[in-house]
């Protein structure tokens, strides 16, 4: 299969007919300025299942909101229409393959857990978009594994026996990484540069430019996952921090034990209430 052939079925998939129409007109609603929060929040009210898991997210110990958000308008207002549209098309993507992806989806939970205490504590504006874009980062392995689910086991099986990072099987077989495929998916939603950047650059932060920082977070929020064992990212590898990376955050190794310590408490407590239709 061909890097072009490859982009086409991606391509596709961000126009799935099983994805639920709603998240077509909710990616609509939030591109312009014209759509407020509460034309969002009545649109995603008419879908139970997808109300449920805004609720769920705000909801979280993972986010910690003082008292209990009942309203989805508060929800969206709290959350932010990029944060929104992120977690209701990752997750409906992630629900495409089915209890296959649960692993997957544990990891970039992980992440995204991890992303936002390392935001907050790099002082990063909007620590839930960067949560979001932790959650997300790993969403071209999601549609690798949906439009070429045999040649992508065999990139999982090649870069176990080896040894290697996944990245560098894929690169073999697809002639891209699951990276590029990301920014494909994120072209398709038209993701702001500051969430799509950082997942296409989050295995090499310092070539990103709108999102220079939340790449930064992700790249190493990705190997304090890996490092915590939360799920399984596809390869037994453990990439190489990039040099001067937490140095360009302002983060110390103290405060990265502090990161670790309450993103473990979050996860134990709060991962349960964020699980997709894949576990």
């Amino acid at each position: 299969m061909s890097a072009n052939d490859l982009e086409r079925r991606v391509v596709a998939m961000a126009n799935l007919p099983t994805l639920p129409g709603i998240l077509h007109k909710i990616v609509n609603m939030t591109e312009g300025q014209e759509s407020g929060a509460a034309e969002v929040a009545t649109l995603i009210a008419t879908d139970q299942v997808l109300s449920a898991k805004v609720l769920r997210l705000v909801n979280s110990p993972i986010y910690g909101f003082p008292g209990r958000i009942s309203s989805i308008t508060h929800a969206v207002v709290l959350l932010g229409f990029n944060v929104v549209k992120g977690l209701v098309l990752g997750t409906a993507v992630f629900d495409t393959i089915g209890s296959e992806g649960r692993a997957l989806w544990s990891h970039s939970l992980g992440c995204a857990v991890v992303s936002r205490h390392l935001a907050t504590i790099a002082k990063i504006p909007d620590p839930e978009e960067v949560m979001i874009a932790g959650l997300l980062h790993d969403l071209g392995k999601v549609a690798l594994a949906y439009v070429a689910p045999g040649h992508y086991a065999q990139a999982v099986m090649e870069s176990r026996k080896k040894g290697c990072h996944i990245g560098d099987v894929e690169r073999e077989i697809f002639g891209v990484t699951h990276s590029r495929v990301g920014g494909w998916l994120c072209n398709e939603w038209h993701f702001p540069a500051r969430l799509s950047e950082p997942l296409i650059h989050h295995h090499n932060p310092e070539r990103a430019k709108a999102g220079a920082e939340v790449a930064a977070v992700i790249h190493v929020a990705d190997i304090l996952a890996r490092c915590m064992g939360y799920g399984d990212p596809g390869d037994s590898s453990m990439p190489a921090m990039q040099p001067g990376v937490l140095e360009s955050l302002g983060v110390t190794t103290e405060q990265l034990d502090t990161v670790l310590q309450d993103a473990e408490l979050d996860f134990v407590a709060g991962a349960s209430t964020l699980e997709t239709d894949t576990a």
